[in-house]
């Protein structure tokens, strides 16, 4: 017997596990604990020995709740029929809908544990490992959480609903640093309880289960493919072409926070505007080309490469509130030369330059290219257009000069530096 905090629970009940490769070892023979019948009920909160990073946060804690999900932070005992991202549900959505065990005969078995047995995290370092060769071909696991639904019933079971059954599993696994989540799919035969329109008598509906991670935020997510659709019934032979492994088995990295397929991204300190997947910073100083580069290398970024209209709008709604509140120009370096070849332009990241693509010259620019003169840059005095200029050019354009002409081999007196966003989690 183990003690969970909401008191003493068997876990002989005798009951036979389901034979599945996509399954780990639950039930009797293991240290699960046996959650009692219920409905809209939780294990309570399960303190872990390992804090199990998710989606950008760590938790030191868990619940694993009746209706098909784990939480995190709190227990969910109600469902919701809106899709993810949703606001406050920290969950792993296994089977995320009406579940009910608490009918007299009972109605099916929850059951988890955590585990830091050597063949339990064998077993799930060599599932990472051979699901994503590449990137975490070396992961070694240290821990594991496994809880199981176990031929559980659907809320509201009426007639023929009352025989339905669903049996699926969560395997949480992680090394301290990077984590992961294993949907593991038995058997699926029915879709929802009869809340939110379904049908207790089949065990469908129009809100059928949800099936996914949701972080809470309103932001951050990911979710099945069958996820609210009648595709559900076939968890069980589902198979991802892209990642190995057994029918039935769903992976997901669970340190990094996603947003549907794709990590979020964030920008780390002091570069704080997003153009896509580079994150920038707006310097105000004077500097020459090549000092402008080596500022950027020495932060780890480089000079952000303008070479889109949508990109110089951006940067120039940018530089307009910037020069309204300082009265300054803001002329910039574009990240484009002909240093190494005269009249064959390079932009800063290795990328040749596209002659019949984008390239706003102004009247001039041409000409004004002489040998001495190789670096572009964006010219707030010609209405935003690139002009040619000296590399080692490090003092601001005036407008006018003491004879009333602007001063034509000045430089810029704006950069911008980029890198690339990172993903929201742990740097490990």
């Amino acid at each position: 017997m183990r003690k969970s905090l909401k008191g003493w629970f068997p876990t002989f009940k005798k009951i036979t596990p389901v034979s599945n490769a996509a399954l780990y070892p639950y039930g009797p023979g293991t240290a699960d604990i046996l959650d009692p019948p219920a409905d809209d009920s939780t294990s309570g909160e399960q303190s872990l020995s390992t804090r199990f990073p998710f989606f950008g946060n760590t938790y030191n804690s868990l619940y694993v709740n009746t209706n098909g999900a784990i939480s995190f932070g709190s227990a969910v005992t109600g469902v919701t029929t809106a899709a993810f991202p949703v606001t406050n549900n920290r969950v792993i959505a296994a089977f995320f809908t009406d579940i009910k065990t608490s009918y007299t005969p009972r109605a099916g078995y929850i059951y988890h544990r955590e585990t830091t047995d050597a063949g339990v995290v064998a077993r799930a370092s060599t599932d990472i490992q051979t699901a994503f060769p590449a990137d975490h071909g070396t992961f070694v696991a240290t821990w594991a959480y496994i809880a199981t639904w176990h031929e559980v019933g659907l809320k509201g079971a009426t007639g023929d609903g009352s025989n339905l059954r669903n049996t699926f599993q969560l395997v949480l696994i992680t090394n301290g640093c990077k984590s992961f989540v294993l949907f593991n799919y038995d058997q699926i035969q029915f879709l929802q309880g009869d809340t939110d329109g379904g049908d207790g008598d089949i065990g469908t509906g129009p809100n059928p289960a949800q099936v996914g991670i949701n972080r809470g935020n309103g932001i951050y997510y990911t979710l099945h493919p069958y996820s609210r659709t009648t595709n559900l019934y076939n968890l069980p032979t589902w198979t991802d072409r892209a990642v190995p492994g057994p029918p039935g088995r769903w992976y997901r990295r669970t340190d990094q926070a996603l947003i549907g397929n794709s990590p979020a991204l964030v920008c780390s300190s002091r570069y704080f505007r997003r153009r896509g997947d580079k994150c920038l910073k707006l310097h105000d100083k004077p500097e020459s080309y090549p000092a402008v580069k080596s500022i950027c290398a020495e932060d780890g970024a480089e000079i952000f490469n303008i070479r889109s209209q949508a990109d110089t709008e951006w940067l120039i709604g940018l530089l307009r509130s910037w020069n309204s509140r300082t009265g300054k120009l803001r002329d910039v370096w574009i990240g484009l030369t002909d240093e190494d070849s005269e009249g064959t332009f390079v932009w800063e990241d290795g990328t040749a330059f596209n002659v019949t693509g984008y390239a706003p010259w102004a009247e001039g620019a041409h000409e004004h290219n002489t040998g001495f003169r190789n670096c572009v840059f964006l010219n707030k005095r010609l209405n935003w257009l690139w002009y040619v200029q000296k590399c080692d050019g490090s003092f601001p354009y005036e407008e006018v000069d003491e004879d009333g002409y602007w001063e034509e081999d000045a430089g810029p007196n704006a950069y911008i530096c980029a890198k690339n966003a990172v993903p929201v989690g742990p740097d490990c």
